[in-house]
């Protein structure tokens, strides 16, 4: 219930999410038409495969309801996927995936479906935004707090959404945050996973 959005109803005791990867050659392109473009395509892409999955979960007797972020259904998408296992937030606001990195789009199936729950998967990314300034430096509006706030009762890393916003609104676009952070970067994400997890081994 604290997922669901005000006004909205999402009577299902169950979601399943779901994370398409994006190309980092495009996304690295922002902000532009060729990256605000595969946003729009991978996002296209898991509502596709959100109602593929609720159709077939249908076709075994329970009933489903697809959802593809970010403004389309009735529930957050990035709390859902933290604690189904997906990834941890990242400084940027948005979430980093142990092989995606920044670079992914998120899609959700509500079901009364019986499931058994994925659990959160802390590999490293939450250490690794202490020290990082990628992100930070790059934001053009300064919208991407340095430390974390509270927010709701709880620290979190913030970002300055109405900045944000005016900056996305004003060049149909941005993605700059996902296409710097250094987990975006093909192949580095399993990289810097080992190295987080060797460090916090070492207690560093």
């Amino acid at each position: 219930p604290k997922w669901v959005f005000e006004g909205y109803e999402a009577d299902y005791p169950w979601m399943i999410v779901l994370a398409v990867g994006m190309d980092y050659e495009k996304i690295h392109t922002a902000p532009s038409d060729d990256s605000s473009t595969e946003v729009m395509e991978q996002i296209e892409r898991g509502t596709r495969a959100a109602r593929s999955l609720a159709a077939w979960i249908r076709d075994q007797g329970y009933d489903s309801f697809p959802h593809c972020g970010p403004s389309a259904g009735p529930v957050l998408l990035i709390p859902a996927a933290i604690e189904a296992g997906l990834g941890e937030l990242g400084k940027h606001g948005s979430m980093i995936h142990r092989d995606f990195g920044a670079s992914f789009r998120l899609a959700v199936v509500l079901t009364d479906m019986p499931l058994t729950p994925d659990a959160p998967d802390p590999f490293g990314a939450d250490d690794f935004c202490l020290n990082c300034q990628v992100c930070v430096r790059d934001c053009p509006v300064d919208a991407i707090h340095d430390t974390k706030q509270k927010v709701r009762g709880a620290d979190k890393w913030y970002v300055d959404f109405d900045k944000c916003v005016l900056y996305f609104n004003e060049h149909d676009a941005c993605a700059i945050c996902l296409a710097v952070c250094p987990w975006s970067r093909p192949g580095d994400a399993p990289r810097l996973t080992e190295k987080s997890f060797r460090c916090a081994s070492r207690g560093l």
